[in-house]
C-alpha cells in the first residue's frame, strides 16, 4: 500500500445543508491511500457483508472478466489473491458490474451480446465468494464432461448487462443495455456448481423504463433497501434515475428466449423519477443515509447529492485528481473506496472529521441450538423467542451452494428430515429480527 499526501484543494461545494458526516469530504483535507496496484482493468468493487476487510476488486476483460480479492484490505497483514473461473467468457463475459448478496453469494453483469455470433442467450449470472469454490472447483477447458465452472446459476433474457444491484435473497436488479429496460432477476434455488438448470427462475421486465447504454461504459445501480429506491446510472442519457420498487403493476407474459423458466411477466406503471440530469460521463454510484455519490470517468470527479428532495442537489464534488474512476463504494466506517481503470489502482479515501456511523444497530445475538450434531435422518433447530408474531428464517445449503430446506419458522422448535440428504457437511443460515447467524452441521 502506498499512502499519498493529504491534499486540501480537492474539493468544490455548494449550499449548506443538513449535516452528514459524508459532506466532509467535500469541505476538508482528505488523504488517498493506494490499496492495490497494477490491477488490470478494474471498474468495480464491493466488500463481502460479514467478512471485514475482504474486498473484491472486478477486472473487465477483453471476452471474460476476473477479480482481485484483498484480505484484510488496507491494513498492514493485508493479502491478495487473483482469481479467474476458467468459464469466465460465457458466465463472466466482459463483465462490467457485481454485487453481493445473501449467503456469500454474488451476482454479475456481463457487457456483451453473446460470445457466440447473433446469439442474445446472455444475462446475469450467480456465484458463491466461497475461495474453495469460486474459480476452484470444476475448473477446465470447457471439457465437454465436467460441470461448467463454479457458477451457481445463470439467467439470459438481457444482453448487455451495464449494472447491477441486490434486493434480497437471490433477487437481483439488472441494467438490460440490449433492450434498453430495467429487470429484476429471481434465482431462486441456485442449480448448484457448475450445473445448468434454469427453469426455476422468475424475470420481471419493466418495459415502461428506457435507459440507455454506453459502448465500454458501465451503468451501475445501488439499492437504498430501507426505503426501496433503486438508484441507476443511466450513462447513455447522463442522468441518474431512481426507481420505486415498491411500485409497479404485473401484467402479461412474456416469450422467453432460449430457456424455460418459471415466470416471465411485463410490468408497467412503477414510480420513475430524475435524480440528477446533465452529467458528463457518469459511472459508479452508491448510497448512504440520504447521499448518493456518483463518480465522472472522464475527470475523475466523485459528486455527493443530498436525495432528501428531488432531483437531488449536489453537496459537494471530491477531485480525485485524474480520470478513469469508475466504481465506488462507502465502507461500513464511511470510508470511500473506488477503481481507477486508468491508473488499473484501487483506492480509499479517508477524513478526520467523517466518523463511522453504522446504517444499522449492533445486531442482537440469535440464541439458538441445533441437535443431533452429526445427525442422520432428522435434524432439530431450536430458535429462542420464536413464535406466530416473531418469526425466524431457516435455509440450510450443501456446500456447493445448493438450497436444501427454507422455511419461516414460527414455533421454537423446527425439526428437518434429512433422510435423503447426502453425507457431508451442510450450512444453516438463520435469522430473526434484523439479525443473521449460520452455523455448520454434519449429515452421516
Amino acid at each position: 500500500m502506498k499512502k499519498l499526501l493529504p491534499i486540501v484543494a480537492i474539493f468544490s461545494c455548494c449550499s449548506a445543508y443538513a449535516q452528514n458526516p459524508i459532506d466532509n469530504y467535500t469541505t476538508s483535507t482528505n488523504t488517498y491511500t493506494e490499496i492495490g496496484t497494477g490491477l488490470g482493468s478494474p471498474v468495480d468493487l464491493d466488500f463481502v457483508p460479514g467478512r471485514p476487510g475482504e474486498l473484491w476488486v472486478l477486472n473487465r476483460e477483453s471476452t471474460g472478466g476476473s477479480f482481485h480479492i484483498f484480505f484484510n484490505a488496507g491494513k498492514s497483514n493485508q493479502v491478495m489473491q487473483f482469481r479467474r473461473d476458467s468459464h469466465n467468457d460465457h458466465f463472466m463475459a466482459r463483465c462490467v458490474a457485481f454485487c453481493f448478496g445473501d449467503k456469500d453469494y454474488f451476482g454479475t453483469a456481463q457487457d456483451v451480446l453473446n460470445t457466440s455470433p447473433g446469439s442474445t442467450f446472455m444475462g446475469p449470472a450467480l456465484w458463491n465468494s466461497d475461495t474453495s469454490i469460486f474459480a476452484s472447483m470444476h475448473q477446465s477447458d470447457w471439457d465437454p464432461s465436467m460441470p461448467l465452472g463454479s457458477h451457481i446459476d445463470m439467467l439470459h433474457q438481457s444482453p448487455h448487462g451495464m449494472g447491477i444491484a441486490h434486493d434480497n435473497a437471490n433477487v437481483y436488479w439488472y441494467f438490460d443495455g440490449y433492450n434498453s429496460n430495467i429487470v429484476k432477476f429471481d434465482f431462486a434455488t441456485p442449480h448448484g456448481v457448475g450445473e445448468d438448470d434454469h427453469s426455476d427462475g422468475r424475470v420481471h421486465r419493466y418495459t415502461d423504463i428506457s435507459v440507455k447504454k454506453v459502448l465500454n461504459q458501465p451503468s451501475h445501480m445501488v439499492l437504498d433497501k430501507q426505503n426501496k429506491w433503486l438508484y441507476l446510472v443511466d450513462g447513455g442519457n447522463k442522468k441518474v434515475m431512481r426507481l420505486n420498487t415498491a411500485t409497479g403493476n404485473v401484467g402479461q407474459d412474456l416469450p422467453p428466449i432460449d430457456e424455460p423458466l418459471a415466470e416471465y411477466k411485463e410490468v408497467t406503471g412503477a414510480t420513475y423519477e430524475t435524480v440528477v440530469s446533465g452529467m458528463n460521463k457518469p459511472v459508479g454510484i452508491d448510497y448512504r443515509k440520504d447521499r448518493l455519490l456518483v463518480s465522472d470517468v472522464t475527470t475523475g470527479d466523485i459528486m455527493i447529492y443530498n436525495t432528501t428532495s428531488m432531483p437531488a442537489q449536489l453537496v459537494g464534488t471530491i477531485h480525485t485528481g485524474g480520470p478513469g474512476v469508475m466504481g465506488v463504494r462507502i465502507d461500513n466506517d464511511n470510508k470511500i473506496w473506488y477503481v481507477n481503470n486508468t491508473t488499473k489502482k484501487v483506492y480509499r479515501i479517508d477524513n478526520p472529521k467523517v466518523a463511522a456511523v453504522h446504517d444499522m444497530p449492533p445486531a442482537k445475538t440469535v440464541s439458538f441450538s441445533i441437535y443431533p450434531n452429526p445427525a442422520s435422518t432428522v435434524l432439530n433447530i431450536s430458535i429462542a423467542d420464536v413464535n406466530v408474531s416473531s418469526k425466524a428464517d431457516i435455509a440450510i445449503f450443501d456446500m456447493t451452494g445448493r438450497r436444501m430446506f427454507t422455511a419461516t419458522a414460527d414455533q421454537p422448535i423446527t425439526s428437518v428430515n434429512t433422510q435423503a440428504w447426502a453425507k457431508g457437511i451442510y450450512n444453516v443460515v438463520l435469522t430473526t429480527n434484523g439479525s443473521s447467524v449460520s452455523s455448520q452441521v454434519v449429515i452421516k
